[in-house]
């Protein structure tokens, strides 16, 4: 099965779930009386948390048109990206790009046909350049670079392979890509992606006097002995000493070019320098079905699985999402690692989907999370439930 039919279907189960069963409410909200907050501040680290709905109308993807707010529709938001340049949010939907600007005016980026008409994006970042530059891996294995040109845009073949590999070498030379659901820029331009069916991390540098030529390194994560085999046994450490998990499925870069990694099925938010040394934000159980704590990082702090993550550019603020304390039969939680020392839920203790604060709103299943550079706005991307939220932070 292809990986990104996998994930469709994985969305739709999940969805289901969380809009069919409920649950009891934790009993006692009161700030410090949860045991994963031991500063007393409160589950969302003294922090205010609004959370609205932008754009999209809920389970409605009608013809995927333009427009503002609630009156534009959506086919399948998954993973977003935040340009400060243009002060717009790109949103992949399906094998289009969608542009949100600050007035929640829905546009057609990208348009259906530039890239392919069957071949998803499995996630994008920023590129060098104008407002609008992008680069762009998609399910059959491509690497594209976008560009604003014209009354469109203008897409250049970084590298075009359909049967998926983990080699390394020239750039185009062979198959590269195989599963690529993380890419994320370095801070000199360089290009990180993660094959998720073998659980490695590339790093492209291209050539100066090229944009389209480069070399495909080796950067961190023991390949697996087979494509989609069995995990080697989990470990931090410098370059293939580290491994990961086979179910890696978003990788995201603060402006210091460190990489913070959404491993899945290790229960665990990885952490990559430039120099690439691997080390973990979490406390790692596995399995770990529903539970979720809160607290040091080193000491304390547990996940529910890490799906997606985003961080602010300085990278004081790291956000992912979990499944939630009941797993998947309740609603997901989005949390931070604020400074790397202690991760808070914002939002994660209501089960009744909707709008509001950090302890009255919910999400359904999340397909993507984008920043603001200062952290403050966090963006999600709600693929069964057609909509972009956005949470403020104050």
């Amino acid at each position: 099965m292809k990986l990104y039919q996998f994930m469709k279907q994985s969305i739709f189960v999940m969805a289901v779930l969380t809009l069919t069963t409920s649950c009891t409410k934790p009993q006692d909200n009161k700030p410090g009386s949860d045991p994963g907050d031991p500063t007393g501040t409160g589950s969302s680290g003294g922090y205010k948390v609004t959370v609205t709905t932008i754009a999209g109308k809920l389970q409605d993807q009608g013809s995927a048109e333009d427009g503002n707010g609630s009156h534009a529709r959506f086919w399948n938001p998954t993973k977003m990206v935040y340009d400060n340049r243009n002060h717009l949010l790109y949103v992949a939907d399906g094998t289009v790009v969608r542009s949100i600007d600050e007035q929640n005016n829905v546009a057609t980026y990208m348009p259906l046909g530039v890239i392919s008409r069957w071949s998803e994006i499995l996630d994008m970042d920023l590129a060098p350049g104008a407002g609008g530059s992008l680069y762009l891996v998609t399910a059959e294995n491509d690497l594209i670079k976008i560009e604003p040109g014209g009354n469109g845009v203008k897409k250049t073949v970084l590298a075009e392979r359909t049967y998926g590999g983990n080699a390394t070498g020239s750039l185009n030379s062979s198959d590269h890509f195989d599963g690529a659901n993380g890419i994320a820029t370095g801070k000199s331009g360089e290009i990180y992606f993660f094959n998720t069916f073998w659980a490695t991390m590339h790093q492209i540098v291209l050539n100066p006097a090229s944009s389209t030529t480069g070399t495909v390194k080796q950067f961190v994560g023991k390949a697996l002995a087979s494509r989609s085999g069995e995990s080697w046994p989990f470990a931090d450490g410098q370059g293939e000493t580290a491994t990961f998990g086979s179910g890696v499925y978003d990788i995201a870069s603060d402006a210091q070019g460190t990489i913070y990694v959404a491993d899945a099925k290790n229960y665990e938010l990885r952490m990559v320098t430039p120099a690439g040394m691997v080390s973990s934000l979490m406390l790692r159980k596995v399995p770990n079905y529903g539970e979720e704590v809160d607290g040091p990082v080193s000491t304390k702090a547990r996940a529910n699985g890490v799906l997606q993550v985003s961080c602010s550019q300085d990278g004081s603020l790291i956000f992912f999402n979990t499944y939630g304390k009941g797993g998947w039969q309740n609603s997901p939680a989005l949390r931070v690692v604020k400074d790397k020392k202690e991760v808070f839920t914002l939002v994660g203790t209501s089960n009744a989907y909707g709008d509001g604060t950090e302890k009255t709103a919910a999400f359904g299943t999340i397909g993507g999370l984008a920043s603001t550079p200062d952290g403050k706005t966090v963006y999600v991307s709600e693929p069964a439930m057609k909509v972009i939220r956005k949470v403020v932070l104050q």
